[in-house]
């Protein structure tokens, strides 16, 4: 019987269930959102098919059937160090079939029974089964024993009570939490060895554990059955590491069940395979492979899914690396070095490295393996093929990149490790040498650690994030160091900002900029910064501090006999710290006295409302070209930096390639679509953190928010978390234009925008510039394209002209070269050639020779040019141009003269040419005798 392949179970599975009344519903993607669109940010990965159906499970969203059956793409890397054996996978496939509060247990497992058994499914020898129930759920066993029973099967053989660790759901949570829904899930298990009959006769759970740790029962299929809500809270709120103080379980409104079955490891067990890798899914993968290495690295490898070398480990690390890497970037993520796009980062680089030390390709390959993922899973999952090229180009890129650091790599870790070798007692890679050949060469630490163990050597990975911290601090940091009473700090000693001696500080200042740019004030706290600058610290303060790409505010500070212009803050711990200018002059005073004089008096602050104005405008503007390109261009774009300045706006995002016009265009059109239709902005305050990812705000991957969060929604459009100024309504942009889109690093893009009167001088510039084109070109505006295309063609012509020119000069060879009484006379004849033409002819054909005299002639459009030159040495001995020209002019009905060194002359016809310039030698003979 042949081999069942892995699109064959896949088609029966689903099949199975949508035939029991399940709707069959699509993968959700490996970006972990759910099926309202929210991102669960607890997950990097997708990494089961229960992910996008948590609201369905938690009753906050009405499913389209309360039966769903799917085939759910997954990665999960937790095993990465593992994977190239023959059971580890990142990427795997998860089938599954799930009710939302219609039947539970008794259902699942006969579900379950029948398609195991049937022989119109995929009808395994019952014998060959065995299951594992929670060992409190007694219903789940008594369904199973039932369905044995039938099967003449004593169920005490096959059936058995495992512990929370490995029958609950979530692992463990039946006693530790965490909270929310939970529990109980039965197994279901594969006799795996043909050589060696299934167990019969007594065999009891101790029997079934040894053979199971043995490898010879394999499991197929997990049901979990979700029906409590578990309660409880942290033990200790400042250290979760210690877990959950269990508060009790109550029942769920409704009960469901959840169920995983893994294709990949599921037709391995059916076929009697030993290897997850050795199936129709990885079998044009493997034959790509074949193509991209020698034919000798081929040979010793053996075979790619089943072989023990290093060389076929190598191949089936790489074989599932890029199935993951091809369907995250499908999904629109990108390599980066944070969240999802670093662990692909991780994934490509890892492969790149396996290929180029275990199998020798020194080139780029990785992009070569995608047709084998693509024929493989492109028919199942769309995105493959429709996005091909990003693939692609994602892959090429991302290896090209890495390979222009690899050698240099190698090279530094090489070294160390040979100097480590011979010093017995450095059995250990200092974290911030590591963190150098990531920073550096872009290695992740996990392939460090790798390529380290192999000549048994640690990586102290608390100094490489140690010195990954510091590196991230200085890249965060403000705008140079304070200078507080002569000593040079990193951060604002507040104590000293106080005044105070007892080491009190400020307390945080209580931002009012939200709703006013001028407010009434107590300055609590100044001192003495660099450059002669004051920090100084307010009770309250309408200025905003740059934080989220928004600038800071500028301003000034008055109070009774002294102003301070604010041109900068820093905000630490709280404190809006105030960088501001002086002006000595009015005060009067010398700086240590007007610190004095500041500290508890009563100002008014005041913001440059105008600038601030030009601010709001250009941070709305970025929430709407946020919003506009997720819908050009998908859902992948996240914002990856921003600068919200009162001049532009700059936005980064995650996107592979550069934009096209027509999708700049639509963005642009769909921004100020927005801004026409004079939207409200609604802030959203003190909104709770779960609230706001409920409704799917956005949120910057990887900051950290407090409990409640601020939201800005414009209806309709866009809704993000941030807590910086904008505008009332969409209107008061006035206009938005882009003004580039740039590469701002690999996978990441960058656009260049202006709002307001930054768009209305755009404008107005574009137009003074269209005036002056206009004017030089003696056309209207709406004339230049056809102006200009004429101007180009005549470029081009003249161009042709020139080129024709040149290569007629360079290629020009004397027709005829005599010897005139000691002169050599060269004589040369072109046609359709114009006067510079000639002219560069005869200077070709004296340069370099002052004993020659040069005549060329020229024909063009019924007219005939005669040029001379003469050398030097040939001109001493009575050779004249002008007179040699003027002969022969007479004889093509023209006339001419010049000078002794050069001359030229004109005639009228053509069919005289050789005639004349059969005479030049006897006329320059009479010249020079």
């Amino acid at each position: 019987m042949p081999d069942m392949t892995a699109r064959e179970l896949r088609q029966k599975y689903l099949e199975f269930f949508q035939s029991k009344g399940h709707l069959l519903h699509p993968s959700g993607s490996l970006v972990p959102y759910d099926v309202t669109g929210r991102l669960d940010e607890s997950l990097l990965f997708n990494g089961a098919g229960m992910v996008q159906f948590k609201p369905y499970f938690r009753g906050i969203a009405e499913p389209p059937s309360k039966r769903l059956t799917n085939c759910q793409k997954c990665v999960r890397t937790g095993d990465i160090e593992e994977i190239g054996d023959l059971t580890h996978l990142s990427f795997f496939e998860m089938l599954g079939n799930f009710s939302f509060g219609d039947y539970f247990k008794k259902e699942a497992i006969a579900f379950s029974w029948e398609f195991l058994t049937s022989s119109e499914w995929l009808g395994l020898d019952p014998k060959r089964l065995s299951f594992t129930v929670f060992e409190e759920d007694d219903e789940s066993l008594d369904h199973w024993a039932s369905h044995l029973q039938a099967a003449g099967i004593d169920p005490s053989t096959r059936v058995y009570r495992l512990g929370e660790d490995t029958n609950y759901w979530p692992a463990g949570a039946f006693s530790s939490g965490p909270p929310g829904p939970c529990g109980p899930n039965t197994e279901m298990f594969y006799w795996v060895l043909d050589s060696e009959p299934p167990p019969s006769g007594p065999y009891l759970r101790e029997d079934w554990s040894r053979d199971e740790a043995a490898g010879k029962w394999l499991e197929v299929w997990n049901d979990v059955f979700i029906q409590y809500e578990w309660k409880g809270g942290l033990r200790d709120p400042s250290r979760p590491d210690k877990g959950y103080e269990k508060q009790g379980m109550d029942d769920l409104p409704f009960q469901s069940v959840d169920t995983g079955m893994g294709l990949e490891r599921t037709i391995t067990v059916l076929n009697g395979k030993r290897s997850v890798y050795d199936n129709d899914l990885f079998e044009p993968l493997f034959r790509a492979l074949s193509e991209v290495v020698s034919p000798d690295v081929r040979e010793r490898a053996g075979d790619w899914a089943t072989g023990h070398s290093e060389k076929a480990k190598a191949g089936r690390v790489i074989a599932d690396h890029i199935r993951s890497a091809c369907l995250c970037i499908g999904d629109g993520i990108l390599p980066s070095n944070t969240g999802r796009g670093y662990v692909l980062r991780r994934l490509i680089r890892r492969a790149v490295l396996k290929g180029d030390r275990a199998l020798g390709i020194g080139e780029v390959f990785l992009w070569k393996l995608y047709e084998g993922v693509a024929e493989a899973l492109g028919g199942v999952y769309d995105e493959l093929v429709s996005r091909r090229e990003v693939i692609v180009e994602t892959l090429k890129n991302e290896e090209e990149l890495f390979r222009g650091t690899l050698a240099k790599g190698i090279g530094e870790l090489s070294h160390y490790l040979k100097l480590a070798r011979r010093t017995p007692q450095a059995g250990t890679m200092p974290g911030p040498l590591a963190f150098q050949l990531y920073d550096t060469y872009g290695f992740p630490l996990e392939v460090t650690q790798e390529l380290c163990a192999e000549a048994g050597i640690e990586v102290e990975v608390d100094g490489f994030y140690e010195a990954l911290k510091e590196a991230q601090e200085r890249s965060r940091a403000a705008r140079g160091n304070a200078t507080v009473y002569g000593g040079v700090v990193l951060r604002f000693d507040l104590s000293v900002l106080s005044g105070q001696q007892d080491d009190a500080k400020p307390t945080p200042t209580r931002f009012v900029g939200y709703d006013a740019t001028e407010t009434q004030a107590t300055i609590v706290g100044a001192c003495q910064v660099e450059g002669g600058q004051l920090a100084v610290a307010l009770d309250q303060t309408p200025f905003y501090a740059e934080s989220g790409g928004e600038v800071s505010d500028t301003g000034v500070i008055e109070g009774e006999g002294f102003r301070l212009e604010v041109l900068d803050l820093i905000k630490q711990d709280g404190v809006y710290v105030h960088l501001a200018e002086p002006d000595f002059d009015a005060t009067g005073l010398t700086q240590e006295a007007l610190i004095q004089k500041l500290f508890r008096q009563a100002v008014t602050a005041r913001v440059d409302a105008p600038r601030r104005r030009k601010i709001t405008r250009n941070h709305t503007a970025t929430h709407l070209l946020h919003a506009a390109l997720r819908q050009v261009l998908g859902k992948h774009v996240t914002q990856a930096g921003s600068l919200v300045a009162p001049d532009h706006l700059r936005f980064d995002f995650t996107h592979s390639k550069g934009m096209t016009p027509v999708e700049l265009a639509e963005v642009e059109r769909l921004v100020n679509e927005r801004v026409l239709e004079a939207r409200p902005v609604q802030v959203h305050s003190d909104v709770p953190i779960a609230e706001a990812k409920k409704r799917g705000a956005m949120a910057l991957f990887g900051e950290k928010y407090g409990d409640t969060v601020r939201m800005i929604e414009v209806p309709g459009f866009s809704l993000e978390l941030c807590g910086g100024c904008h505008v009332r309504n969409t209107a008061e942009i006035g206009l938005f234009k882009v003004l580039h889109e740039s590469s701002a690093a690999s996978g990441v893009r960058r656009i260049e925008a202006v709002t307001g009167e930054g768009a209305y001088e755009w404008v107005r510039q574009m137009e003074s510039t269209l005036r002056e084109a206009s004017s030089k070109l003696k056309a209207q505006a709406a004339e230049l394209p056809g102006a200009i295309e004429r101007l180009q063609e005549q470029l081009r012509d003249e161009r042709k002209r020139l080129e024709r020119l040149r290569s007629q000069a360079s290629s020009a060879s004397p027709e005829n070269v005599v010897g005139v009484e000691g002169i050599e006379l060269a004589v040369e004849s072109l046609t359709d050639a114009d006067m510079q033409e000639t002219t560069l002819a005869a200077d070709r054909l004296v340069e370099g020779n002052p004993k020659r005299v040069a005549v060329v002639a020229g024909t063009s459009n019924g007219k005939v040019m005669l040029v001379a030159k003469v050398g030097e040495e040939a001109r001493s001995r009575g050779a004249h141009a002008g007179n040699l020209v003027r002969d022969l002019a007479k004889i093509v009905g023209g006339g001419g003269g010049g000078r002794p060194d050069f001359a030229t002359a004109g005639g009228k016809d053509p069919s005289r040419v050789n005639e004349a310039l059969s005479i030049a030698a006897a006329a320059l003979r009479k010249q020079v005798q």
